[in-house]
Protein backbone atom coordinates (compact mmCIF):
# COMPACT_ATOMS: atom_id res chain seq x y z
CA UNK A 1 0.00 0.00 0.00
CA UNK A 2 1.40 3.34 -1.01
CA UNK A 3 2.53 5.74 1.73
CA UNK A 4 0.46 8.55 0.22
CA UNK A 5 -2.68 6.45 0.59
CA UNK A 6 -1.97 5.84 4.27
CA UNK A 7 -1.18 9.51 4.85
CA UNK A 8 -4.51 10.49 3.30
CA UNK A 9 -6.19 9.01 6.35
CA UNK A 10 -4.37 11.42 8.74
CA UNK A 11 -6.04 13.25 11.60
CA UNK A 12 -7.88 16.44 10.68
CA UNK A 13 -9.36 19.14 12.93
CA UNK A 14 -12.64 20.99 12.69
CA UNK A 15 -12.61 24.36 14.41
CA UNK A 16 -15.78 26.24 15.28
CA UNK A 17 -15.64 29.73 16.85
CA UNK A 18 -12.01 29.16 17.81
CA UNK A 19 -12.73 25.98 19.82
CA UNK A 20 -11.58 22.54 18.65
CA UNK A 21 -14.44 20.07 18.60
CA UNK A 22 -13.75 17.04 20.74
CA UNK A 23 -14.65 14.66 17.95
CA UNK A 24 -12.08 16.26 15.66
CA UNK A 25 -9.37 14.54 17.67
CA UNK A 26 -10.53 11.12 16.56
CA UNK A 27 -8.81 9.44 13.63
CA UNK A 28 -11.14 8.48 10.78
CA UNK A 29 -11.49 4.76 10.32
CA UNK A 30 -9.57 3.52 7.28
CA UNK A 31 -11.53 1.35 4.84
CA UNK A 32 -11.02 -2.37 5.31
CA UNK A 33 -10.17 -4.45 2.27
CA UNK A 34 -12.94 -6.98 1.75
CA UNK A 35 -13.38 -9.87 -0.60
CA UNK A 36 -16.06 -9.79 -3.25
CA UNK A 37 -17.91 -12.54 -1.43
CA UNK A 38 -17.99 -10.46 1.76
CA UNK A 39 -19.28 -7.42 -0.12
CA UNK A 40 -22.05 -9.43 -1.80
CA UNK A 41 -23.07 -10.92 1.53
CA UNK A 42 -23.26 -7.55 3.28
CA UNK A 43 -25.32 -6.09 0.44
CA UNK A 44 -27.67 -9.07 0.31
CA UNK A 45 -27.27 -9.41 -3.47
CA UNK A 46 -29.17 -12.49 -4.61
CA UNK A 47 -28.40 -14.78 -7.52
CA UNK A 48 -24.86 -15.37 -8.72
CA UNK A 49 -21.95 -13.08 -9.51
CA UNK A 50 -18.67 -13.65 -11.29
CA UNK A 51 -15.68 -11.41 -11.73
CA UNK A 52 -12.09 -11.29 -12.81
CA UNK A 53 -9.35 -8.68 -12.53
CA UNK A 54 -6.00 -8.86 -14.28
CA UNK A 55 -2.86 -6.74 -14.45
CA UNK A 56 -2.40 -5.62 -18.05
CA UNK A 57 1.38 -5.43 -17.76
CA UNK A 58 2.04 -8.90 -16.36
CA UNK A 59 -1.19 -10.63 -17.37
CA UNK A 60 -1.49 -11.94 -13.82
CA UNK A 61 -4.96 -12.67 -12.46
CA UNK A 62 -5.30 -10.57 -9.31
CA UNK A 63 -8.82 -11.55 -8.26
CA UNK A 64 -11.56 -13.81 -9.54
CA UNK A 65 -14.69 -15.69 -8.59
CA UNK A 66 -16.80 -17.78 -10.96
CA UNK A 67 -14.38 -16.68 -13.65
CA UNK A 68 -15.43 -19.45 -16.04
CA UNK A 69 -19.15 -19.27 -15.38
CA UNK A 70 -21.16 -17.92 -18.33
CA UNK A 71 -23.50 -15.02 -17.50
CA UNK A 72 -26.10 -13.01 -19.41
CA UNK A 73 -24.16 -9.84 -20.32
CA UNK A 74 -26.97 -7.49 -21.44
CA UNK A 75 -25.49 -4.38 -23.10
CA UNK A 76 -21.92 -5.29 -22.20
CA UNK A 77 -22.30 -7.06 -25.58
CA UNK A 78 -21.85 -3.65 -27.20
CA UNK A 79 -18.21 -3.58 -26.10
CA UNK A 80 -17.06 -6.48 -28.32
CA UNK A 81 -19.43 -5.22 -31.01
CA UNK A 82 -17.70 -1.84 -30.99
CA UNK A 83 -14.25 -3.45 -31.18
CA UNK A 84 -15.40 -5.77 -33.99
CA UNK A 85 -16.83 -2.86 -36.00
CA UNK A 86 -13.73 -0.73 -35.51
CA UNK A 87 -11.55 -3.63 -36.61
CA UNK A 88 -13.60 -4.68 -39.63
CA UNK A 89 -14.80 -1.31 -40.89
CA UNK A 90 -12.12 1.03 -39.54
CA UNK A 91 -12.70 4.15 -37.43
CA UNK A 92 -12.79 6.41 -40.50
CA UNK A 93 -15.37 4.40 -42.45
CA UNK A 94 -18.55 6.26 -43.35
CA UNK A 95 -21.88 4.73 -44.32
CA UNK A 96 -23.17 6.11 -47.61
CA UNK A 97 -26.78 6.72 -48.61
CA UNK A 98 -27.29 7.45 -52.30
CA UNK A 99 -29.98 8.63 -54.66
CA UNK A 100 -29.49 6.91 -58.00
CA UNK A 101 -31.03 7.39 -61.43
CA UNK A 102 -31.32 4.98 -64.37
CA UNK A 103 -31.48 7.71 -66.99
CA UNK A 104 -30.54 11.29 -67.74
CA UNK A 105 -32.14 14.48 -66.50
CA UNK A 106 -33.61 16.69 -69.21
CA UNK A 107 -35.52 19.89 -68.52
CA UNK A 108 -35.83 18.97 -64.87
CA UNK A 109 -37.22 15.48 -65.54
CA UNK A 110 -35.41 12.20 -64.92
CA UNK A 111 -36.03 9.92 -67.88
CA UNK A 112 -35.94 6.72 -65.91
CA UNK A 113 -36.23 5.41 -62.38
CA UNK A 114 -35.07 7.01 -59.13
CA UNK A 115 -33.68 4.81 -56.34
CA UNK A 116 -33.01 5.66 -52.70
CA UNK A 117 -30.22 3.22 -51.85
CA UNK A 118 -29.31 2.64 -48.21
CA UNK A 119 -25.79 1.82 -47.10
CA UNK A 120 -26.63 0.76 -43.56
CA UNK A 121 -26.25 4.18 -41.91
CA UNK A 122 -27.56 3.71 -38.34
CA UNK A 123 -27.87 7.48 -37.82
CA UNK A 124 -29.72 8.50 -41.00
CA UNK A 125 -32.52 10.90 -40.13
CA UNK A 126 -35.20 13.07 -41.73
CA UNK A 127 -32.84 16.04 -41.84
CA UNK A 128 -30.39 14.02 -43.95
CA UNK A 129 -33.17 13.02 -46.36
CA UNK A 130 -34.08 16.66 -46.79
CA UNK A 131 -30.45 17.47 -47.58
CA UNK A 132 -30.48 14.75 -50.24
CA UNK A 133 -33.66 16.16 -51.79
CA UNK A 134 -32.17 19.67 -51.81
CA UNK A 135 -29.13 18.34 -53.66
CA UNK A 136 -31.43 16.80 -56.26
CA UNK A 137 -33.11 20.14 -56.70
CA UNK A 138 -29.76 21.92 -56.96
CA UNK A 139 -28.79 19.48 -59.73
CA UNK A 140 -31.90 20.45 -61.68
CA UNK A 141 -34.21 17.54 -60.89
CA UNK A 142 -37.91 18.32 -60.53
CA UNK A 143 -39.75 15.09 -61.42
CA UNK A 144 -39.32 11.45 -62.46
CA UNK A 145 -40.82 9.71 -65.47
CA UNK A 146 -40.33 6.20 -64.11
CA UNK A 147 -40.61 4.57 -60.72
CA UNK A 148 -39.30 5.61 -57.32
CA UNK A 149 -37.95 2.64 -55.37
CA UNK A 150 -36.00 2.02 -52.19
CA UNK A 151 -33.10 -0.41 -51.90
CA UNK A 152 -32.35 -1.68 -48.39
CA UNK A 153 -30.36 -4.75 -49.44
CA UNK A 154 -27.05 -3.53 -48.01
CA UNK A 155 -27.92 -5.39 -44.81
CA UNK A 156 -30.47 -8.12 -44.02
CA UNK A 157 -33.94 -7.06 -42.94
CA UNK A 158 -34.60 -8.21 -39.38
CA UNK A 159 -38.20 -7.46 -38.22
CA UNK A 160 -37.18 -7.00 -34.58
CA UNK A 161 -34.09 -7.46 -32.46
CA UNK A 162 -35.59 -9.71 -29.76
CA UNK A 163 -38.92 -11.53 -30.05
CA UNK A 164 -39.49 -11.76 -26.27
CA UNK A 165 -39.49 -7.99 -25.83
CA UNK A 166 -42.70 -5.94 -25.87
CA UNK A 167 -43.97 -5.35 -29.40
CA UNK A 168 -44.22 -1.59 -28.78
CA UNK A 169 -40.72 -1.18 -27.28
CA UNK A 170 -39.02 1.58 -29.27
CA UNK A 171 -35.61 0.10 -28.41
CA UNK A 172 -36.59 -3.13 -30.22
CA UNK A 173 -37.30 -2.07 -33.83
CA UNK A 174 -36.34 -3.72 -37.09
CA UNK A 175 -33.04 -3.16 -38.86
CA UNK A 176 -32.10 -3.18 -42.54
CA UNK A 177 -29.74 -1.56 -44.98
CA UNK A 178 -31.93 1.55 -44.93
CA UNK A 179 -32.69 2.84 -41.44
CA UNK A 180 -34.33 6.13 -40.52
CA UNK A 181 -34.60 7.96 -37.18
CA UNK A 182 -33.38 4.81 -35.40
CA UNK A 183 -36.37 3.06 -37.03
CA UNK A 184 -39.00 4.67 -34.88
CA UNK A 185 -41.86 7.15 -35.25
CA UNK A 186 -43.04 9.81 -32.84
CA UNK A 187 -46.62 9.36 -31.67
CA UNK A 188 -48.26 12.47 -30.19
CA UNK A 189 -51.75 12.94 -28.81
CA UNK A 190 -53.91 15.55 -27.12
CA UNK A 191 -57.03 14.33 -25.32
CA UNK A 192 -57.59 17.41 -23.19
CA UNK A 193 -61.10 18.84 -23.00
CA UNK A 194 -62.52 16.19 -25.30
CA UNK A 195 -59.94 16.63 -28.06
CA UNK A 196 -59.20 13.69 -30.33
CA UNK A 197 -55.84 14.83 -31.72
CA UNK A 198 -53.43 12.03 -32.58
CA UNK A 199 -50.49 12.17 -35.01
CA UNK A 200 -47.58 10.03 -36.19
CA UNK A 201 -44.44 11.86 -37.33
CA UNK A 202 -40.92 11.18 -38.60
CA UNK A 203 -39.27 13.39 -36.01
CA UNK A 204 -35.61 14.34 -36.26
CA UNK A 205 -33.59 17.25 -34.92
CA UNK A 206 -35.32 19.99 -36.95
CA UNK A 207 -38.04 18.25 -38.99
CA UNK A 208 -41.12 16.25 -38.10
CA UNK A 209 -43.21 15.48 -41.21
CA UNK A 210 -46.38 13.38 -40.90
CA UNK A 211 -46.25 9.66 -41.64
CA UNK A 212 -49.19 7.82 -43.19
CA UNK A 213 -47.56 4.42 -43.60
CA UNK A 214 -47.64 3.93 -39.82
CA UNK A 215 -51.17 4.42 -38.50
CA UNK A 216 -52.37 4.51 -34.88
CA UNK A 217 -56.03 4.07 -33.95
CA UNK A 218 -57.74 3.86 -30.57
CA UNK A 219 -58.86 0.51 -29.23
CA UNK A 220 -62.07 0.66 -27.17
CA UNK A 221 -61.94 -3.00 -26.14
CA UNK A 222 -61.90 -3.34 -22.32
CA UNK A 223 -58.62 -4.63 -20.89
CA UNK A 224 -56.93 -4.35 -24.29
CA UNK A 225 -53.11 -4.31 -24.23
CA UNK A 226 -51.56 -0.89 -24.26
CA UNK A 227 -50.49 -1.34 -27.89
CA UNK A 228 -51.26 -4.00 -30.47
CA UNK A 229 -49.46 -4.30 -33.80
CA UNK A 230 -51.01 -5.43 -37.05
CA UNK A 231 -49.43 -5.40 -40.49
CA UNK A 232 -51.34 -5.00 -43.73
CA UNK A 233 -49.99 -5.19 -47.26
CA UNK A 234 -49.37 -1.45 -47.45
CA UNK A 235 -49.37 -0.19 -43.88
CA UNK A 236 -48.20 -0.70 -40.32
CA UNK A 237 -51.14 -0.46 -37.93
CA UNK A 238 -51.14 0.08 -34.18
CA UNK A 239 -54.10 -0.12 -31.82
CA UNK A 240 -53.67 2.05 -28.73
CA UNK A 241 -55.79 1.27 -25.67
CA UNK A 242 -58.37 3.98 -25.03
CA UNK A 243 -57.38 4.15 -21.35
CA UNK A 244 -53.92 5.41 -22.36
CA UNK A 245 -55.39 8.26 -24.41
CA UNK A 246 -55.24 10.92 -21.70
CA UNK A 247 -53.94 14.45 -21.45
CA UNK A 248 -51.27 15.68 -23.81
CA UNK A 249 -48.33 13.31 -24.28
CA UNK A 250 -46.00 11.61 -26.74
CA UNK A 251 -43.91 8.48 -27.09
CA UNK A 252 -41.85 6.60 -29.65
CA UNK A 253 -43.05 3.49 -31.48
CA UNK A 254 -40.82 1.06 -33.37
CA UNK A 255 -40.96 0.74 -37.13
CA UNK A 256 -41.08 -2.79 -38.53
CA UNK A 257 -40.69 -1.92 -42.25
CA UNK A 258 -37.86 0.62 -42.33
CA UNK A 259 -37.48 0.66 -46.13
CA UNK A 260 -41.11 1.65 -46.69
CA UNK A 261 -40.86 4.20 -43.90
CA UNK A 262 -37.74 5.82 -45.36
CA UNK A 263 -39.27 5.82 -48.83
CA UNK A 264 -42.41 7.63 -47.70
CA UNK A 265 -40.50 10.23 -45.68
CA UNK A 266 -38.09 10.90 -48.53
CA UNK A 267 -40.99 11.39 -50.93
CA UNK A 268 -42.56 13.85 -48.46
CA UNK A 269 -39.47 15.99 -47.87
CA UNK A 270 -38.55 15.88 -51.56
CA UNK A 271 -42.00 17.22 -52.43
CA UNK A 272 -41.58 20.00 -49.89
CA UNK A 273 -38.24 20.86 -51.53
CA UNK A 274 -39.80 20.98 -54.99
CA UNK A 275 -39.04 17.47 -56.29
CA UNK A 276 -42.14 15.44 -57.17
CA UNK A 277 -41.82 11.67 -56.75
CA UNK A 278 -44.26 8.79 -57.21
CA UNK A 279 -45.16 6.49 -54.31
CA UNK A 280 -42.16 4.41 -53.28
CA UNK A 281 -41.83 0.72 -54.11
CA UNK A 282 -39.33 -1.83 -52.85
CA UNK A 283 -36.59 -3.03 -55.17
CA UNK A 284 -32.85 -3.39 -55.62
CA UNK A 285 -30.96 -0.83 -57.65
CA UNK A 286 -29.89 -1.70 -61.17
CA UNK A 287 -26.19 -1.82 -62.01
CA UNK A 288 -26.31 0.87 -64.71
CA UNK A 289 -27.21 3.87 -62.57
CA UNK A 290 -25.89 7.36 -62.01
CA UNK A 291 -25.34 8.90 -58.58
CA UNK A 292 -27.57 11.98 -58.33
CA UNK A 293 -27.01 12.76 -54.64
CA UNK A 294 -25.03 11.27 -51.79
CA UNK A 295 -25.03 11.54 -47.99
CA UNK A 296 -22.25 10.20 -45.78
CA UNK A 297 -22.54 9.36 -42.11
CA UNK A 298 -20.18 10.40 -39.37
CA UNK A 299 -17.05 8.25 -39.08
CA UNK A 300 -17.63 4.85 -37.49
CA UNK A 301 -15.31 5.83 -34.65
CA UNK A 302 -17.67 8.64 -33.64
CA UNK A 303 -20.74 6.46 -34.16
CA UNK A 304 -19.28 3.71 -31.97
CA UNK A 305 -18.34 6.15 -29.23
CA UNK A 306 -21.94 7.37 -28.98
CA UNK A 307 -23.27 3.82 -29.25
CA UNK A 308 -21.24 2.87 -26.19
CA UNK A 309 -22.31 6.03 -24.37
CA UNK A 310 -26.04 5.85 -25.09
CA UNK A 311 -26.25 2.05 -25.54
CA UNK A 312 -28.27 2.37 -28.76
CA UNK A 313 -29.51 -1.06 -29.85
CA UNK A 314 -30.13 -0.20 -33.50
CA UNK A 315 -26.63 1.22 -33.86
CA UNK A 316 -25.09 -1.90 -32.31
CA UNK A 317 -26.98 -4.30 -34.55
CA UNK A 318 -26.35 -2.29 -37.71
CA UNK A 319 -22.63 -1.75 -37.09
CA UNK A 320 -22.22 -5.38 -36.07
CA UNK A 321 -23.92 -6.77 -39.18
CA UNK A 322 -22.06 -4.26 -41.36
CA UNK A 323 -18.79 -5.49 -39.85
CA UNK A 324 -19.75 -9.07 -40.64
CA UNK A 325 -20.38 -8.14 -44.26
CA UNK A 326 -17.11 -6.18 -44.34
CA UNK A 327 -15.12 -9.32 -43.49
CA UNK A 328 -16.72 -11.04 -46.47
CA UNK A 329 -19.43 -13.11 -44.81
CA UNK A 330 -23.14 -12.88 -45.65
CA UNK A 331 -25.19 -13.38 -42.48
CA UNK A 332 -28.95 -13.44 -42.93
CA UNK A 333 -29.89 -12.81 -39.31
CA UNK A 334 -28.46 -11.41 -36.09
CA UNK A 335 -27.53 -14.78 -34.64
CA UNK A 336 -25.42 -15.67 -37.68
CA UNK A 337 -23.74 -12.26 -37.61
CA UNK A 338 -23.00 -12.53 -33.88
CA UNK A 339 -21.45 -15.94 -34.51
CA UNK A 340 -18.96 -14.28 -36.85
CA UNK A 341 -18.14 -11.74 -34.12
CA UNK A 342 -17.64 -14.57 -31.63
CA UNK A 343 -15.14 -16.21 -33.96
CA UNK A 344 -13.34 -12.90 -34.50
CA UNK A 345 -13.03 -12.42 -30.72
CA UNK A 346 -11.66 -15.94 -30.27
CA UNK A 347 -8.94 -15.24 -32.83
CA UNK A 348 -8.07 -11.86 -31.29
CA UNK A 349 -8.05 -13.11 -27.69
CA UNK A 350 -6.69 -16.60 -28.31
CA UNK A 351 -9.44 -18.89 -27.02
CA UNK A 352 -11.18 -21.69 -28.92
CA UNK A 353 -13.79 -20.86 -31.54
CA UNK A 354 -17.19 -21.87 -30.22
CA UNK A 355 -16.16 -21.45 -26.58
CA UNK A 356 -19.36 -21.38 -24.47
CA UNK A 357 -17.79 -18.61 -22.39
CA UNK A 358 -18.11 -16.23 -25.36
CA UNK A 359 -21.44 -16.94 -27.05
CA UNK A 360 -23.32 -13.84 -28.17
CA UNK A 361 -26.49 -14.23 -30.25
CA UNK A 362 -26.81 -10.59 -31.29
CA UNK A 363 -24.74 -7.41 -31.18
CA UNK A 364 -26.74 -5.27 -28.75
CA UNK A 365 -27.24 -7.61 -25.80
CA UNK A 366 -31.03 -7.25 -25.94
CA UNK A 367 -31.58 -10.92 -25.16
CA UNK A 368 -31.37 -13.49 -22.38
CA UNK A 369 -29.69 -16.02 -24.67
CA UNK A 370 -26.21 -14.52 -24.96
CA UNK A 371 -23.57 -15.77 -22.54
CA UNK A 372 -20.08 -14.62 -21.58
CA UNK A 373 -17.69 -15.52 -18.78
CA UNK A 374 -15.57 -12.98 -16.90
CA UNK A 375 -12.43 -14.78 -18.07
CA UNK A 376 -13.22 -14.59 -21.77
CA UNK A 377 -14.30 -10.96 -21.56
CA UNK A 378 -11.13 -10.00 -19.71
CA UNK A 379 -9.00 -11.93 -22.20
CA UNK A 380 -10.55 -9.92 -25.02
CA UNK A 381 -10.00 -6.67 -23.11
CA UNK A 382 -6.37 -7.60 -22.55
CA UNK A 383 -5.87 -8.40 -26.24
CA UNK A 384 -7.47 -5.09 -27.26
CA UNK A 385 -5.21 -3.26 -24.80
CA UNK A 386 -2.18 -4.58 -26.70
CA UNK A 387 -3.36 -2.98 -29.92
CA UNK A 388 -2.33 0.48 -31.01
CA UNK A 389 -5.09 3.05 -30.36
CA UNK A 390 -6.86 4.76 -33.23
CA UNK A 391 -5.51 8.18 -34.09
CA UNK A 392 -6.95 10.76 -31.75
CA UNK A 393 -8.81 8.10 -29.71
CA UNK A 394 -6.15 7.08 -27.20
CA UNK A 395 -6.96 7.25 -23.52
CA UNK A 396 -4.57 9.45 -21.57
CA UNK A 397 -3.77 6.77 -18.98
CA UNK A 398 -4.90 3.45 -20.44
CA UNK A 399 -3.49 1.47 -23.38
CA UNK A 400 -5.10 -0.06 -26.40
CA UNK A 401 -7.62 0.41 -29.14
CA UNK A 402 -10.91 0.48 -27.22
CA UNK A 403 -10.24 2.21 -23.88
CA UNK A 404 -10.48 5.65 -25.47
CA UNK A 405 -14.00 4.89 -26.69
CA UNK A 406 -15.38 3.76 -23.34
CA UNK A 407 -17.28 6.04 -21.01
CA UNK A 408 -15.80 7.05 -17.62
CA UNK A 409 -17.41 5.16 -14.77
CA UNK A 410 -17.77 6.73 -11.33
CA UNK A 411 -17.03 4.52 -8.32
CA UNK A 412 -16.47 7.29 -5.76
CA UNK A 413 -17.87 7.11 -2.25
CA UNK A 414 -17.46 9.75 0.45
CA UNK A 415 -17.10 7.07 3.09
CA UNK A 416 -14.28 5.40 1.19
CA UNK A 417 -11.40 7.87 0.71
CA UNK A 418 -9.28 7.25 -2.37
CA UNK A 419 -7.35 9.53 -4.67
CA UNK A 420 -10.26 9.80 -7.10
CA UNK A 421 -8.60 12.65 -9.01
CA UNK A 422 -5.97 10.19 -10.22
CA UNK A 423 -8.25 7.15 -10.53
CA UNK A 424 -9.61 6.37 -14.00
CA UNK A 425 -12.30 3.74 -14.63
CA UNK A 426 -13.77 3.33 -18.12
CA UNK A 427 -16.33 0.63 -18.81
CA UNK A 428 -19.46 -0.54 -20.60
CA UNK A 429 -22.50 -1.31 -18.50
CA UNK A 430 -25.27 -3.83 -19.12
CA UNK A 431 -28.68 -3.66 -17.48
CA UNK A 432 -31.84 -5.76 -17.68
CA UNK A 433 -34.15 -6.89 -14.92
CA UNK A 434 -32.08 -9.07 -12.57
CA UNK A 435 -29.18 -8.85 -15.03
CA UNK A 436 -26.19 -6.57 -14.58
CA UNK A 437 -22.74 -6.43 -16.13
CA UNK A 438 -19.74 -4.12 -16.17
CA UNK A 439 -16.49 -4.56 -18.10
CA UNK A 440 -13.59 -2.27 -18.82
CA UNK A 441 -10.33 -0.88 -17.52
CA UNK A 442 -8.87 0.76 -14.41
CA UNK A 443 -5.87 3.07 -14.10
CA UNK A 444 -5.06 3.27 -10.40
CA UNK A 445 -3.72 6.45 -8.75
CA UNK A 446 -0.31 4.78 -8.60
CA UNK A 447 -0.32 4.05 -12.32
CA UNK A 448 -1.22 0.38 -12.41
CA UNK A 449 -3.31 -0.63 -15.45
CA UNK A 450 -5.98 -3.28 -14.94
CA UNK A 451 -8.76 -4.96 -16.93
CA UNK A 452 -11.89 -6.36 -15.32
CA UNK A 453 -15.31 -7.89 -15.88
CA UNK A 454 -18.12 -8.19 -13.32
CA UNK A 455 -21.45 -9.95 -13.96
CA UNK A 456 -24.44 -10.52 -11.69
CA UNK A 457 -27.52 -12.54 -12.69
CA UNK A 458 -30.58 -13.70 -10.79
CA UNK A 459 -32.54 -15.26 -13.64
CA UNK A 460 -34.71 -17.31 -11.27
CA UNK A 461 -36.42 -14.09 -10.20
CA UNK A 462 -37.34 -13.02 -13.71
CA UNK A 463 -40.92 -13.51 -14.75
CA UNK A 464 -40.16 -14.21 -18.39
CA UNK A 465 -39.48 -11.97 -21.38
CA UNK A 466 -39.71 -8.19 -21.17
CA UNK A 467 -40.10 -6.75 -17.70
CA UNK A 468 -39.27 -3.63 -15.75
CA UNK A 469 -35.96 -3.49 -13.96
CA UNK A 470 -36.20 -4.38 -10.27
CA UNK A 471 -34.67 -1.22 -8.82
CA UNK A 472 -33.83 -2.67 -5.41
CA UNK A 473 -31.88 -5.59 -6.84
CA UNK A 474 -30.20 -3.36 -9.42
CA UNK A 475 -29.12 -0.88 -6.77
CA UNK A 476 -27.41 -3.69 -4.88
CA UNK A 477 -25.75 -5.01 -8.06
CA UNK A 478 -24.39 -1.57 -8.94
CA UNK A 479 -23.28 -0.99 -5.36
CA UNK A 480 -21.46 -4.31 -5.44
CA UNK A 481 -19.54 -3.29 -8.58
CA UNK A 482 -18.48 0.05 -7.14
CA UNK A 483 -17.42 -1.45 -3.81
CA UNK A 484 -15.50 -4.25 -5.49
CA UNK A 485 -13.57 -1.84 -7.73
CA UNK A 486 -12.76 0.44 -4.78
CA UNK A 487 -11.44 -2.52 -2.83
CA UNK A 488 -9.35 -3.60 -5.81
CA UNK A 489 -7.78 -0.16 -6.02
CA UNK A 490 -7.05 -0.13 -2.30
CA UNK A 491 -5.55 -3.61 -2.40
CA UNK A 492 -3.65 -3.63 -5.68
CA UNK A 493 -2.51 -0.06 -6.23
CA UNK A 494 1.25 0.34 -6.24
Amino acid sequence: MRASLILSFAVFALIFTGQADAQSKRKPIAPVVQSGTQIRSELGLTGASGWMLIDLTSGKVLDQSNGDRAFVPASVAKLPTAAFALDALGPDYRFTTEVLGTGSVNNGRLNGDLILKGGGDPELDTDALQTLSERLLANGLRSVSGRFSVDSSALPHVPQIEATQAVDASYNPSISGLNLNFNRVHLKWDARNGRQNLSVEAASQTLSPPVSGVRVALNNTPDAPLFEYRRSATQENWLMARRAFRGRAARWLPVKDPAAYAGEVFRTVAGQSGVTLPVATDGQAATDTNVLARHQSRPVGDIVRDMLRFSTNVTAEVTGTAATRAVGIEAHDLRASAKVMNSWASIVAGFDIGDPGFAFVNHSGLTLQSRVSPRRMVELLAALARRAPDQGKAHSRLPGGIAGYLRPHNVAAKSFPLDYDRLAVVAKTGTMSYVRGLAGYVATPGGRQLAFAIFSNDLARRSGGAEKVNRRWMSKAKGFERALIRNWVLKFDR
